[in-house]
């Protein structure tokens, strides 16, 4: 990975560097290629964008390159995991004191993508990039209001919202705008009135085009959707300020609901948002709750000074009778606005109490697993309480995505409500941890970790989203464990039915452990996946598991070899090469404990396989580049005299001096060391008073005359080495 990340790095820096006014559009369209990668790919190519704005590489036709660097970071900009991307590049580098003004200025970004980019850096898990973000939004803000006459003001005020809330990256941020705005006043008044006011003169046209713009469907103003959306948080916020009184009966509730009809389905979840978010705590409201029902003409009863909390049942009573045709699944399905949030256990009870004194149906998953909500934190809030639920306050078994009859047998010990075993929770769970609420999920997800972890490894291998984070996150910690245990063969099974993406990523993850690549080719063996996963896997993993196949009679080597070699041709065969490399620079001696030993076997088995290799590699020489083909040749003659350097050597006392002396030949016939160099160090060694030089000395002069028998079987190149370094020798009187 690391390898990747800088080759990968290096080709966007170098393609960075190369812009210039004739290509800047070609350019953008090849980097915009990498965001394909995942996350990743977008980090990588932001964090190199970033540096070198940071590293002041841009030294030589300044302006194309900038221009490249702005569009690319627009694009990301609207991309739905914008947030996590720049947020993490920003995690490790230092910021400079006017970051991230000056940033923008570079980027000659917009009003509109500034505060986009504020808001983003808001969410930040780092306390100083948050404290930023929030400064940098709130002082656009106030410099944007700053002349509230100016019309330009109130059209970049309205353009800002449609900004963000038609980017796929930005929208979940349209609500936290809204709420700054109405944090600095104008003139005394909130800024949905000036923004009302300029949408019922001037800006009606402009604002109706903005939206064809973006998409046709939108039949309603914008004026009309503040409006609504002041009538609806007016309603909640007014029963708010006046108290737990308001419930006092229900014809006194019946009263004060009355003032703000009709009310709809979306009024009311605005309501019931505020009534469980406040279950208790509300600060004394009697003098207000008094003079407004003195202001209304309403009486006042002895139970309304006496309350602490809200009567739910007294409040969904007074709602049916106003309105016997609400429709409250569709109330649950409004729950998804701001400001909603539930703070602990008594507020999830309270508002499930409200919804079964509502409603018989069972409760409506879809409106809160069915999709990622707009207010990703008010759906949290109610997504970690009700996971932890007991089966009579929520349950998930009436999900209609359930795992399925077969996977029964993992729910001897499933939790009581059967959350984990929803695959809507898990699905949404997976795409909010795509879009920076990866703490808390985690914190979500201890329980089913230590207490279920099949039932949550098994559910969330049905699982795909974009960039599988969580899906990863969690088969890295359950994973290994479970390939170890051989009672977990039915398992893994489902498992590899259910996603084989995920098992042969972990395949990877594990396999330079000896005893767990073994336990790999058991596993396909016994599901019969040996044949797919030599197929699916990259080829430095396929080639040993097809070796340590071989070794126990599974694969036919030859075979596969040339198979590969026909379709890959050079690529494959120059992973051959790497493998027989490692083989024959290993040494001969191994640490005498269990883990070395157990390597050893893992390489035994891979060194009897070397001839094979060898074989079908020069069978297929003529079918590849004369550069593979060479070193295909010196291996090859490397590892034939080796062999019978051991052959002759029964010493093992000698193995070290061995070693090192079949390391100088290497590096002469490879071309790494000149041949007069080495002559020259035979000759110093001949002469030394130290024993190992005059030994290595001994070694490497009989090593060459035993090898002298063998040389009609030398490739040219080797064979005019040998002669010239013969030669020398003789010359010297080596």
């Amino acid at each position: 990975m690391l390898l990747f990340s800088s080759v990968l790095s290096s080709h966007i820096r170098f393609l960075l560097q190369s812009a210039s006014s004739s290509n800047v559009d070609a350019l953008f369209q090849e980097l915009c290629e990498f965001v394909e990668y995942g996350c990743e790919g977008s980090t990588m190519l932001l964090q190199t964008c970033v540096d070198q704005l940071h590293n002041n590489d841009l030294d030589s036709d300044l302006q194309p390159k900038l221009d490249l660097i702005s569009a690319i970071f627009r694009y990301l900009l609207h991309r739905p995991n914008f947030g996590t991307i720049v947020c993490e590049v920003l995690r490790a580098m230092p910021v400079s004191e006017g970051f991230p003004g000056d940033f923008s200025n570079i980027l000659n970004l917009s009003t509109s993508e500034k505060v986009g980019l504020g808001l983003a850096l808001s969410e930040s898990d780092n306390i100083d990039l948050k404290i930023r973000g929030q400064n940098f939004c709130i002082a656009l803000i106030e410099e944007l209001i700053a002349n509230p006459a100016s019309l330009d003001t109130k059209e970049q005020i309205q353009d800002i919202f449609f900004f963000l809330y038609w980017s796929e990256g930005l929208s979940k941020h349209a609500d936290s705008f809204t709420k700054i705005l109405n944090l600095i006043p104008i003139h005394e008044r909130p800024i949905f009135a000036t923004a009302s006011e300029l949408l019922a003169d001037k800006c009606e046209v402009n604002c109706l085009r903005q939206l064809d713009v973006f998409n046709g469907f939108w039949s309603n103003d914008f004026e009309a959707v503040l409006s609504e959306m002041t009538r609806e948080m007016s309603m909640a916020d007014i029963i708010r300020e006046l108290g737990y009184g308001c419930t006092a009966n229900i014809s006194h509730c019946q009263e004060m609901l009355s003032h703000f009809m009709p009310i709809n389905e979306a009024t009311i979840a605005r309501l019931i948002g505020t009534v469980v978010s406040t279950s208790a705590g509300l600060e004394d409201a009697q003098s207000i709750h008094y003079t407004f029902c003195s202001a209304v003409g309403s009486n006042l009863t002895c139970e309304s000074s006496s309350l602490n909390s809200w009567n739910v049942d007294v409040l969904v009573d007074s709602i049916r009778q106003l309105n016997p045709k609400i429709n409250w699944v569709n109330v649950m399905e409004n729950l998804d606005h701001e400001g909603f949030n539930i703070p602990n256990n008594t507020s999830f009870s309270n508002l499930m109490a409200i919804y079964r004194k509502a409603c018989q149906d069972p409760f409506p998953l879809h409106a809160v697993c069915g999709s990622v909500w707009r207010n990703t934190e008010g759906q949290l809030s109610f997504l970690s309480h009700a996971v932890s639920a007991s089966s009579d306050i929520f349950t998930f078994a009436h999900s209609e995505r359930q795992l399925a009859h077969s996977d029964s047998v993992y729910f001897a010990n499933r939790d009581s409500n059967q959350a984990w075993s929803c695959l809507d929770l898990l699905e949404v769970l997976c795409e909010l941890a795509e879009r920076g609420h990866g703490c808390t999920i985690r914190l979500m997800l201890e329980q089913p970790l230590s207490q279920y972890p099949e039932v949550l490894l098994v559910g969330i291998a049905h699982i795909n989203t974009s960039y599988n984070f969580l899906q990863y996150e969690v088969f890295s910690i359950l994973f290994p464990a479970i390939l170890k245990d051989p009672l977990k063969m039915g398992l893994i099974h489902d498992l590899w039915r259910a996603n084989p993406n995920l098992i042969l990523r972990k395949f990877l993850d594990v396999y330079t452990d000896v005893n767990a690549f073994r336990r790999i080719l058991e596993l396909c063996l016994e599901l019969k996946i040996l044949a797919t996963v030599l197929e699916a896997t990259p080829f430095p993993f396929s080639i040993r598991l097809a070796t340590i196949a071989f070794h126990k009679e599974h694969v036919t080597l030859e075979k596969w070899l040339t198979e590969n070699l026909s379709t890959n041709k050079d690529t494959f065969f120059e992973e051959c090469l790497k493998f027989l490399t490692e083989l024959s620079e290993m040494g001969a001696n191994v640490p005498d404990n269990s883990v070395q030993q157990s390597r050893n076997s893992l390489f035994s088995a891979y060194h009897e396989a070397f001839a094979t290799f060898l074989k079908v590699l020069q069978n297929h020489s003529a079918q590849v580049s004369q550069e593979l083909s060479e070193e295909l040749s010196r291996l090859s003659v490397l590892s034939t005299s080796k062999d019978h350097r051991s052959a002759d050597n029964s010493d093992g006392s000698t193995s070290v001096i061995e070693a090192e002396a079949n390391a100088y030949f290497q590096q002469i016939f490879s071309g790494e060391q000149k041949i007069d160099d080495m002559v020259q160090m035979l000759v110093r060694f001949k002469e030394s008073s130290e024993s190992r030089e005059k030994k290595i000395y001994e070694c490497m002069i009989s090593n060459l005359f035993d090898e002298y028998k063998f040389f009609p079987r030398y490739p040219d190149k080797q064979l005019k080495i040998a002669a010239i370094l013969f030669g020398e020798e003789v010359f010297y009187l080596v």
